[in-house]
């Protein structure tokens, strides 16, 4: 008896502290400590719904002489699920301070939830009180509140699922007959669908928008919209977000949508954010191909016709016909890379991932290391030259002696060299580079005298020479010798695209 008045006065009590504390918190600026404690909240808010529902299931197995003995265990079971639905309901509330949640649906979340705590608890009061009533007068009010505490407990559960991975989370791969059953229209096809001819998919609704689904609407959507962001329709995703456009169309390099997610790991503006997996290459490479034609939400992939390899890949595998066998690299037969020397890799603080699956090339990026990656560091990569197929040295110490190693990477398609110590001595040796397709000189201080190298460069499509000390007689005679490259020089001029000074 004693045990039941305390644990009935913790239960009270901390409630009603709980509830103090929370409306002296400043909603506006809350502090580090508060949304700290927030982030708890899906840890803590799983104790509760398996607390709550195991003492429904005792009370009900209870009742059967032969499980009786489970009814002297089922008070502290409830009473234990109504306290910890108390601390769920309060890290939940410091959780919505920071703000980015749909108001509708956290309103029925917050609400549903302060619902289970008080039902919960007034479940175990009555519980406690019927014990010691006459002929168990409140045996039918406690089930009726045990009952709805299951009940809610699955709603509040519903709307959470809602604010945390969007609408719909929990049909999305409802089979069609349940889903007429509960009145719902038929499902969709798969994220990424074979097609029976690849070239007739609209660029944006087939490839693009199952990319996003998978990685970024669960936190970009309308029950949740992370940075002011949405990213479940075209509108949306043209709107932008707090910190302005995501697409900039024409330049991948230059819009967010592309940038955050290439950023290394360890970077805080990284996407997806850290415990999410990061998008497979092949899915970036699929949004820097779509954003490169202009970003359009009609195009057809017939209508793109300029392809890397690794699209020209991906879309292998789509829509598989005689005339999309594997081209460039991919049509070499290059065995994987060595466990022990993609380790010794990572160990180095390089980020070394995979360019697709099944097959052996990899991508390297050094720019979480910057001033730290030098030429010894570089010359690391000859143990996986013949897999290096995507090298990002951006920012990175490396010099023109160092670019040395370049000329055993036989199979580099695209290549970062931007805001590095490079001159036109280093871009010599990219000479024999004949899969190069995309190179980024932004910021170096290579010159007119590197423009050889770059016309000889058969598979190059790209080329940034923002920054640079290239002139624009020397941009002119490029685009003469190599009419089909782009030269990014970081804005045109309306003078018919005439070329401008890159300094």
């Amino acid at each position: 008896m004693n045990g039941t008045r305390i644990a009935f006065r913790a239960l009270l009590l901390g409630g009603l502290g709980t509830a103090g504390l929370l409306l002296t918190l400043d909603a506006e600026a809350p502090p580090d400590w508060a949304l700290f404690l927030g982030r708890m909240h899906p840890l803590v808010v799983h104790l509760p719904i398996a607390l709550l529902v195991l003492a429904a299931v005792m009370e009900w197995l209870g009742r059967w002489p032969r499980f009786e003995a489970l009814q002297a265990a089922t008070s502290f079971v409830l009473g234990l699920g109504a306290l910890s639905a108390v601390g769920a309901v309060a890290v939940g509330h410091l959780l919505a301070l920071g703000g980015g949640y749909d108001e509708a649906t956290l309103a029925w979340h917050r609400w549903s939830g302060i619902a289970v705590a008080v039902l919960a608890g007034a479940a175990w009061v009555v519980r406690w009180l019927n014990q010691w009533a006459e002929r168990r007068r409140y045996e039918r009010l406690y089930t009726v509140l045990l009952a709805a505490v299951v009940v809610l407990v699955g709603l509040a559960g519903h709307y959470g699922g809602t604010l945390t991975h969007g609408a719909g989370y929990l049909t999305r791969y409802m089979p069609d007959p349940l889903r007429r059953l509960v009145g719902l229209p038929p499902g969709s096809e798969a994220a990424r669908p074979a097609f029976a001819n690849v070239d007739e998919a609209v660029i944006y609704h087939d490839l693009v928008q199952p990319i996003l689904e998978r990685h970024c609407v669960s936190c970009h959507n309308p029950g949740k919209t992370k940075g002011g962001l949405r990213l479940d329709t075209p509108e949306q995703l043209l709107q932008g977000g707090d910190g302005g456009p995501v697409l900039v169309a024409g330049r991948p390099d230059e819009s967010d949508l592309v940038r955050r997610v290439t950023l290394p790991p360890t970077h805080e503006d990284h996407m997806p954010p850290d415990g999410r997996p990061p998008l497979p290459l092949e899915d970036v490479e699929l949004l820097r191909w779509w954003i490169e034609h202009g970003a359009s939400f009609e195009m057809t992939v017939a209508e793109a016709e300029e392809r890397s390899y690794g699209v020209q890949l991906v879309l292998t595998r789509l829509g598989a016909g005689a005339e999309d066998r594997p081209t460039g690299v991919f049509a070499l037969d290059v065995p994987p890379p060595a466990p022990t020397a993609l380790a010794t890799l990572r160990e180095q603080g390089l980020v070394v991932l995979p360019l697709a699956d099944e097959v052996p090339f990899v991508q390297v990026q050094a720019t979480n290391l910057t001033g730290a990656f030098d030429d010894a560091m570089l010359a690391s990569l000859r143990a996986v030259a013949p897999q290096v197929t995507w090298l990002d040295l951006g920012r990175t110490a490396v010099t023109d002696a160092g670019l040395a190693v370049l000329a055993d990477l036989p199979h580099l398609t695209r290549l970062h060299l931007e805001r590095t110590a490079v001159t036109d001595a280093g871009l010599a040796h990219l000479r024999g580079l004949a899969y190069l397709e995309y190179l980024n000189l932004y910021g170096t201080a290579v010159t007119d005298a590197s423009l050889d190298v770059l016309a000889g460069l058969p598979a190059l499509q790209t080329v940034y020479l923002w920054q640079t000390r290239v002139t624009p007689d020397g941009v002119r005679r490029l685009r003469e010798a190599r009419p089909n490259l782009e030269v990014n020089l970081g804005w045109q001029p309306p003078d018919e695209g005439a070329p401008t000074p890159t300094d």
